[in-house]
C-alpha cells in the first residue's frame, strides 16, 4: 500500500455589489482570459490559470466551478547577477548568454480551487504535494487579481475574507474577562436566509457606508458580556471583515483574538495509487460546505 498523501483545505469569502451567481462565473473567467498575475509577496507572484464547471448537467450554469492557482517566482533579469566562481558581481560578458523566455516562471507550484457561484464562498487546497499556500497569501493574491483596473467598472470592489475558525471566535467572546471588542464590517451579501446580514447591507447602503466599525470597552473591572444581538454582528464581522477580542483568562494572562489570524480549516488523506488528489478535494469540500456555512444562519 503507498504511503497517503495529506491535502489542507482553507476557504475564502468573496464578495462584490451588486451580486449574482452568474456575475461571479463571469469575473472568474474574465481573470483568466485576460492570464492576469499579481504579487503575493517579495518575488512570488500568482495567478489563476483556469475555469471550469464541476458537473454541467447536475448543477446547471450556475452551480460550482473549479480550476488551478499557480504559484511561482518572478525574476528580475534587469536585476543583478552574481557570479558564484568568482564570488563576485557577474559582468555583462558573463549574462551573455542567458535568455529566459518572459512566459517560463521557475519555482512554480499549483493548487486547486472549487467556487461557489450561490454563496461566494471559495475552497482551496492550502498544503498539496509539498507545497504550501497559506491563507494570508491566498487572500492577498486572490484579492488582487479580482481588483485589476481592468476589471474594475463591471465588477467594482472585490473583498476577499478568509472564513475564520467559529469555534475559537465563540471561545473568544467567552473568555474569562472580556475587556475590549473591535468590529470592523464590509458590505455583506446576504445569502438568502440571513435576514440578520439583510439588515446591516441595508443600513449600510443608506448610509453610502462601505465599511463600519464598532468598539467596545468593558467597564473598568468588568466583562463584556455579548448578547445574541452583538453575537450576531461578531459573526458578520468574522464573515465579512474582522473581529478583535482582548481580555484576559482564567489565569489573568492578557489574551489577544483576531479572526484574520485563525482561519478555518481541514484535511482530506488519500492513496495516490487508487484515488484521485482532486477528486478526494472534492468530495471533502461537498461534504463540508453546508456545515461551514451553517454558522452563519444566525436567525434560527
Amino acid at each position: 500500500m503507498a504511503r497517503e498523501k495529506k491535502i489542507e483545505i482553507g476557504a475564502l469569502n468573496i464578495t462584490m455589489h451588486p451580486h449574482s451567481p452568474d456575475k461571479y462565473i463571469e469575473l472568474f473567467k474574465k481573470v483568466r482570459r485576460l492570464k492576469l498575475i499579481k504579487s503575493i509577496r517579495s518575488d512570488k507572484y500568482g495567478m489563476l490559470t483556469s475555469v471550469h464547471y464541476v458537473d454541467k448537467e447536475k448543477y446547471g450554469e450556475l452551480g460550482p466551478i473549479y480550476g488551478d492557482i499557480y504559484r511561482f517566482t518572478q525574476i528580475d533579469v534587469k536585476g543583478s547577477w552574481f557570479n558564484t566562481e568568482t564570488i563576485d558581481k557577474a559582468e555583462d560578458d558573463d549574462l551573455e548568454d542567458i535568455s529566459i523566455p518572459q512566459h517560463l516562471k521557475p519555482n512554480s507550484s499549483r493548487f486547486s480551487y472549487i467556487f461557489f457561484p450561490d454563496s461566494h464562498l471559495m475552497f482551496y487546497e492550502q498544503y498539496y504535494d509539498g507545497h504550501t499556500f497559506g491563507h494570508t497569501n491566498a487572500v492577498t493574491l486572490i484579492e488582487r487579481l479580482f481588483n485589476d483596473s481592468q476589471l474594475n467598472d463591471r465588477f467594482g470592489v472585490v473583498d476577499v475574507t478568509a472564513m475564520p475558525c467559529m469555534n475559537e471566535l465563540s471561545e473568544a467572546l467567552g473568555m474569562e474577562k472580556l475587556e475590549k471588542l473591535d468590529l470592523r464590517i464590509r458590505r455583506p451579501n446576504p445569502d438568502d436566509q440571513s435576514e440578520a446580514e439583510k439588515e446591516v447591507l441595508k443600513r449600510m447602503n443608506a448610509l453610502n457606508v462601505a465599511e463600519q466599525k464598532q468598539e467596545y470597552k468593558a467597564i473598568a473591572g468588568n466583562s463584556i458580556e455579548p448578547d445574541k444581538e452583538l453575537r450576531i454582528l461578531a459573526n458578520i464581522a468574522a464573515k465579512f471583515g474582522e473581529v478583535t477580542a482582548k481580555g484576559k483568562d482564567k489565569m489573568s494572562k492578557p489574551v489577544e483574538y483576531i479572526t484574520s489570524k485563525h482561519p478555518w480549516k481541514d484535511k482530506v488523506y488519500y492513496d495516490p495509487a487508487v484515488e484521485n488528489a482532486f477528486d478526494m478535494f472534492l468530495v471533502k469540500v461537498i461534504s463540508v460546505k453546508d456545515d461551514l456555512l451553517s454558522w452563519f444562519k444566525y436567525d434560527e
